[in-house]
């Protein structure tokens, strides 16, 4: 609802087929990756999930961009690759072994949806959908394939009116991050607005560390601290 209501408030006209197709994909994609990114969490440690998703979204598209002929600035090139090493870093696990190998293959799967949902949301850009429709699009395939998830499934309801609130927050946090990468994306390239868009894991393991009592390393701080030194390489560049 929220993003169909910016997309009518822009203004802008509707996407062309193909447009609305690359969008779709890409909402098709990313509600994927995200199912698999939060059982991820669920099951493993979310130091570990959060960053290797992160790794492999980010990677993807940087290597797409580069065949779709695009070209970075090297202060760019250098705050990716920094980005990417801050991700690495962060991503070392703090639980048990176990923990990691539970959650490292949702990791990647994730990674890979939330991947071809940058690469999808791009192609919808440069198709002409703009920045505002492509995200009501997208999300229209996310609440199909969602919606019929839960109807196979049967369950959650009397779980989802317990924490709604949460849920609800937790959408309209996801849609804000989503249009900032739009917003980046047509200012700029592909790869860096999918790489800063990745950056998330710094805050994710915070917040870990901060209510779920995970440990925090050494390692963990100079993976954040990479994480913004790749950030201000990238802006400024």
């Amino acid at each position: 609802m929220l993003a169909l209501g910016l997309a009518l408030a822009s203004g802008t006209p509707f996407p062309s087929p193909a447009a609305v197709g690359w969008a779709l994909l890409a909402g098709a994609a990313g509600i994927v990756g995200l199912l698999a990114f939060y059982r991820g969490l669920a099951t493993g440690a979310m130091s570990l999930v959060a960053p290797v998703a992160a790794v492999v979204g980010a990677g993807l598209p940087v290597a797409a961009g580069f065949a779709f002929g695009e070209r970075l600035a090297a202060g760019q090139a250098v705050g990716i690759v920094a980005a990417l090493a801050a991700v690495a870093l962060v991503s070392r696990p703090s639980d048990g072994a176990s923990a990691g190998r539970r959650g490292t293959w949702l990791a990647l799967f994730a990674g890979l949806g939330f991947a071809v949902f940058f690469v999808g949301m791009d192609r919808a850009y440069v198709a002409g959908a703009g920045t505002w429709w492509p995200l009501p699009i997208a999300r229209t395939a996310s609440v199909v394939i969602t919606s019929l998830a839960v109807l196979a499934t049967r369950r959650g309801g009397h779980v989802l009116r317990a924490v709604s609130p949460i849920v609800v927050l937790s959408g309209v946090g996801d849609i804000a991050g989503n249009l900032g990468f739009m917003l980046a994306r047509a200012q700029g390239p592909l790869g860096p607005a999918a790489v800063l868009g990745s950056l998330y894991p710094a805050v994710t393991v915070l917040l870990a560390w901060t209510f779920l009592d995970e440990r925090l390393s050494r390692v963990h701080l100079a993976g954040v601290a990479l994480a913004f030194a790749g950030i201000v390489l990238i802006a400024a560049a």
